[in-house]
Parts: C-alpha cells; structure tokens; sequence
C-alpha cells in the first residue's frame, strides 16, 4: 500500500498503486533533499545536494524529462569539485575507495563487526553484513590448478554465481579500453611451486580467443580459450572455469573463508552522469552533445596512447551504444536492469546477448513477480494478486 503516513498496528491489506503515484512521490523527497541538503558534508557517507540532483537526473531519465535530467548531470559535474579518475582500474582500487569519483556511497567499516550483526544470518546461513560483491563473480579458480593454485585471498573467494555473456566480453575493444582489464580478470597465478611451474608463474589463463589445441596443450598452464567455455551458439558449455568480473575483490579480508568486505558501496559516481547526460543529449536528437559527454569517458578508458581510437562521432550515437557503453563502464553496478527497462530493450537485448537466457524470456518478465511470502501474508488475496504470467 501507498501512504505517506507511519503504519499504526498490523496491516494485512494490500492494494496496488498506480506506477505514476510512486513516481510523483519520489520526484517531491528528491526535490526536497535538492532545496535542503548541503553541498558538502565533513562526515563522508553523508547525503548531499549533488547526491541528490544526481539521483533526481537518473528519476527524470528515466521518466522521459530529458532537458532537466541533463542540465541536473551536467551540475553535477561542472559545480561540486568531483573529477573522474585519471585510470579506471584505481575505481576498484582498495586503498582509493573514498576518491574524487564518488558522489555518494555506502561507506562500510573495516572493522567488519561495526556493519551489521556478525551473528545474524540469512537462511542459506551465509553470514549478513558489509559488502558481499566480491563473492558473487569469481570462478573456482581453485578447482583448475590446487596443487600450484590453491583458494587465496589475492584471487578472492570463488563463490561462482554469475559468469559473463560472451557478447558482454566482446563489447571492448581490448587493443584500446583500458576497461576490460580494469574490470575482469584472465589470469590466475600460481602460488605454490609444483613441477614446471613456480611461484609467480601463469597457472590459469582464460581468453575470448579461440586457440589450437596442440597450441594449449604444450603449455605448462591450464588455457581456457572461447571453445571450452561457450560452444558455438554463445551458450555456456561449463560454468565453473571462465573470465571473471574482479572489480569487487577484496584481498584486505582477514581470512579467505571471509564472507564480508569492507568495500564500500558505491551508489552513484560521476561516471554515470556523463552517461546520462549524453543519453539525454540522445533522445533530444542533440548527437553532437551526447558524443561529447561519451567522449570524456571514453577518454578515460583509453589505453595509453589510444585516445584516438576510442574517440567516437556523433554519427557512431545510437541507442545501443549507449546501452553498450554503459555496460562497458557500469558492468556489475547493478543497474542494467533499470536500464533495460528504462529503453524498453530488455527483450530484445536478451535475445541479442544472451542466449542461455533467451530461451525462458517471456514478455511479462518486463514486470517481476510478487513475493510469494508477500501474497501469502495478505488476506485479501483475492484481490491482491500475483502479477500476470507469474501464477
């Protein structure tokens, strides 16, 4: 149910809200915060007006007010002092967490116990508490190689949840965008000595590229080229040995048993507002200025000495770019699905990029399911119903 009001007793009622409703409200608390909140605050966590105007210019994207959610991403990054990195990989960097990027996040402690209740666990009985990023995009690397290549905390804990598309792979230009290694990780080093192999040698190389086999066989290495990861059709043919999204690892964790990181959470970062100041350019048919904004990201990216290969037209302003350049910048974010849904390309998207999933997409997951624990607490079932499809 919608209310502004605090809720008083139990409530076993539910009713649905128009989408218009919630939006309305959100456009008034993020107005407010803009009219109240100081520009800067001493305690570093803190909510401010840019973190404010930067969420209000991601609202108004995403509800089709282009001119304001420009002007409100460019104020973001011309009047607070915020300035991009000068490399993409120090983003993810441990020690350069608090940095001039981030225009708000979720700041955890590195005394792990001050994040949340240590005891307190999710029914799975994983632990709950600070940043558990890190867990989610590694593969077991330490069932490839465990005599020279055993779990360590540089590698991280391969916990083997989700595993790139090869598409995804292939949207960077790996000769000239500093981001793909800046954002994944294709070789594994090994840490104990054992036969060939030293400390510090390769033991698990994994690669987009396809090679021979007599090739891979001769080295003293584990390769995983493309074939032995996707077959022909792009649909995983295994998925516990392939490259591996890092920019969330935490090698300051005490133990490699431990599930926390004191990563903090970024929540919005200038590098967003340049990609919806130039998606907003975009659909105001402006492709002069929504090159400009992507061509001071991609700046960035570039590898040095390619600044040239990765500077684009206006012509080269599409949609798609957009959505691709965004996942090139923002991948693991956890905003593409707001992205796709915001550009109605969630299907085809899917369908494009990632085949596995392609198979079980139907339309109506454009809208997702109700909790079941949700339905089964109200009493007015027979009205508050499951979303269609979902029954």
């Amino acid at each position: 149910n919608f209310t502004t009001a605090p809720t008083v007793g139990v409530v076993t009622t539910a009713n649905r809200t128009s989408v218009d409703t919630f939006y309305n409200q959100i456009f008034e608390d993020l107005r407010f915060a803009v009219a109240n909140l100081n520009p800067t605050n001493s305690q570093y966590g803190r909510a401010t007006q840019p973190a404010a105007k930067a969420f209000l210019s991601r609202m108004l994207l995403t509800r089709g007010q282009n001119a304001e959610a420009s002007n409100l991403a460019v104020d973001v990054i011309n009047n607070y002092g915020f300035s991009l990195l000068p490399k993409y990989a120090d983003l993810w960097n441990m020690g350069k967490l608090k940095n001039s990027e981030i225009i708000w996040s979720v700041d955890y402690s590195t005394n792990l116990l001050l994040n949340d209740i240590r005891t307190n666990t999710y029914p799975d009985g994983h632990t709950r508490g600070s940043n558990n990023g890190h867990l989610l995009f590694l593969m077991t690397y330490d069932q490839v190689a465990p005599t020279v290549l055993p779990r360590n905390l540089n590698d991280g804990r391969p916990f083997n949840r989700y595993m790139p598309t090869l598409s995804y792979l292939r949207l960077f230009d790996q000769t000239s965008d500093s981001r793909y290694n800046g954002s994944f990780q294709s070789v594994w080093y090994a840490q104990r000595a054992s036969g060939n192999i030293k400390v510090g040698d390769t033991a698990v190389y994994a690669t987009t590229d396809t090679i021979p086999p007599a090739e891979m066989a001769a080295k003293p290495y584990t390769t995983f080229d493309v074939t032995k990861v996707y077959g022909s059709d792009e649909v995983p043919v295994q998925r516990k040995f392939y490259i591996s999204l890092s920019k969330f690892k935490d090698s300051t964790r005490p133990s490699i048993a431990e599930a926390q990181s004191a990563r903090d959470a970024y929540v919005m970062r200038l590098g967003e507002m340049y990609l919806i100041a130039a998606e907003a350019q975009f659909n105001a048919g402006k492709l002069d200025s929504a090159a400009y904004y992507l061509n001071l990201l991609r700046k960035r990216a570039a590898l040095p000495g390619k600044e040239a290969n990765m500077e684009i037209t206006a012509a080269d302003v599409t949609l798609n770019f957009i959505l691709d350049e965004r996942a090139r910048e923002l991948g693991g974010e956890q905003l593409r699905w707001f992205d796709l849904k915001r550009t109605n390309t969630l299907q085809s998207r899917i369908q494009a990029m990632n085949p596995d999933a392609a198979a079980y997409y139907q339309p109506y997951n454009a809208l997702r399911p109700i909790p079941q624990n949700q339905l089964d607490a109200v009493t007015n079932k027979n009205e508050f119903v499951q979303n269609p499809g979902y029954q």
